[in-house]
């Protein structure tokens, strides 16, 4: 489950070793595959902080919410958010102090997310971008992982005449899986997460998830 706190920064922009990617046909998709390439690149280096400006602002806006409440105690700030980004702010909580999630940026959290190994690069060069539909200002690439398609797409959205990356869906997709497992374990969605994340090893003098 470590995966899960950087899915939203990694699966949908994760780089391709073992995929030949698709010919791009029009100016536009090609548009989008270098968004998701330049991405790659960053993750690639371990420059997180380079994909913040490559995500679209309501998506940036999400990932500061994740990080402002997890930087809130107590347990009211994680019921404001949907279940994947309480998942998020409490795995935030477990491994990052009250201190350093006081002073970090979300880039700061995407530069120690992927420094620190919480998501291996083996899962980066598994993933690529495969075919690109665009329509409009939105675009969705079908996102490959070892060469099969994965659940969730990678959507863009053309924004001040750029193409950025569109995380909506990676949040949608994991809330209505947390509250599906939730329903089915018969209990309440926050404690079921901490259920999850007890199963991880917390970094000694972190907060504990809530």
């Amino acid at each position: 489950m470590r995966v899960a706190f950087l899915t939203f920064f990694v699966v949908l922009i994760a780089a391709a070793t073992s995929f030949a990617a698709p010919p791009r046909e029009t100016p536009e998709e090609r548009e989008v595959a270098a968004t998701f390439d330049a991405a790659r690149t960053a993750l690639s280096e371990k420059r997180g902080s380079a994909v913040i400006p490559l995500l679209t602002r309501n998506s940036v806006k999400a990932l500061e919410s994740v990080r402002d409440a997890a930087r809130q105690p107590g347990d009211a700030p994680l019921q404001r958010l949907e279940p994947a980004e309480r998942f998020a702010a409490m795995g935030l909580r477990r491994y990052l102090g009250p201190a350093e999630l006081r002073r970090m940026s979300v880039g700061d959290i995407a530069n120690h997310a992927l420094k620190a190994g919480w998501l291996g690069p083996n899962v980066i060069s598994r993933s690529a971008l495969g075919p690109v539909r665009v329509k409009g200002d939105r675009a969705s690439g079908l996102l490959m992982v070892d060469n099969r398609p994965a659940l969730v797409p990678a959507d863009f959205v053309r924004e001040g005449g750029a193409w950025r990356i569109d995380l909506a869906s990676v949040f949608t997709f994991g809330s209505q899986m947390l509250k599906g497992f939730a329903a089915m374990a018969g209990k309440d969605e926050t404690a079921y997460i901490g259920e999850l994340l007890d199963r991880l090893p917390a970094k000694p003098g972190a907060m504990k998830a809530q």
